[in-house]
């Protein structure tokens, strides 16, 4: 811990000459959610949406443009509805300095550990003049339990294979799966294992989640972590309405702004 900041090490980017302040930012932003209005929210009970600030956990080489008054370089929807015990899942992630704007679909059945169900696809544009504007793919998984993916219409490729008895999710809809699993997490003592497609392209069969810790700043939070194979660590943190508050990835940082909608 810092203590010039309150901030726990898995989140501390705090920088003296970062200008805003990436703990001001952080701090500012989990103040400023109210749960009280997402209980309010005029979505439908059974769609939940969770609305995150993106902030680069190194700032140094971002372009914020002329906007100087705020950190953050974009913004993550995460949509969920729940239909015939399946959960349609619409994720949105915008990184204004990069140009990139990611938007994926998919299905997962009304689990502990979210199986993903049915086909699901990604699009991705970018506007910052990079040598591809556009991308799509598409995916599903196969009878044998093998990943198939088709990219920009070309014929479908093996992404892996894994076994009948694995579950495997997306790390987009862990923001489900470690609240549901959150008590489970802590009395493993070494952790669950999880299978994840990572942005629904890349398989993670031997991945874990475990229980980082409990803290009392900036807010109360307990902390889990997600490690695996192939896979860069990420650290998610539950605030006290069980709401994933915090995900701070090796690049960037999520921090909870809005929540519309009511769990069910």
């Amino acid at each position: 811990m810092n203590d010039s900041n309150s901030l726990h090490w898995s989140f501390d980017y705090n920088y003296g000459a970062q200008n805003p302040q990436f703990a001001q930012e952080l701090i500012g932003t989990l103040r400023g959610y109210d749960p009280e209005v997402a209980i309010r929210g005029t979505q439908t009970p059974q769609t939940i949406t969770h609305v995150y600030n993106v902030l680069p956990n190194y700032w140094r080489g971002y372009s914020r443009g002329g906007d100087t008054e705020t950190l953050r370089i974009g913004t993550a929807v995460i949509e969920r509805r729940k239909n015939d015990n399946l959960w349609h899942y619409s994720v949105k992630y915008e990184n204004t300095t990069s140009g990139e704007n990611l938007q994926m679909q998919f299905c997962c059945s009304d689990e502990n550990y979210r199986p993903l169900r049915s086909n699901w696809s990604i699009n991705v544009r970018n506007s910052a003049g990079d040598e591809y504007s556009q991308l799509t793919c598409t995916g599903y998984l196969a009878s044998d339990s093998e990943v198939r993916l088709r990219i920009n219409g070309n014929p479908e490729i093996a992404a892996g294979r894994m076994s009948a008895s694995v579950k495997l999710t997306c790390n987009w809809a862990l923001f489900d799966v470690i609240p549901t699993l959150a008590r489970t997490i802590q009395a493993s003592g070494d952790g669950v294992d999880i299978a994840v497609l990572e942005d629904l392209e890349q398989l993670r069969l031997k991945s874990k989640l475990g229980f980082l810790e409990s803290i009392q700043t900036p807010i109360p939070l307990d902390g889990y972590y997600l490690y695996g194979a192939g896979l860069l660590p990420s650290y998610w943190w539950l605030d006290g309405h069980g709401d994933v508050a915090i995900v701070s990835t090796f690049f960037e940082t999520l921090v909870l702004r809005e929540k519309m909608g009511e769990d069910v």
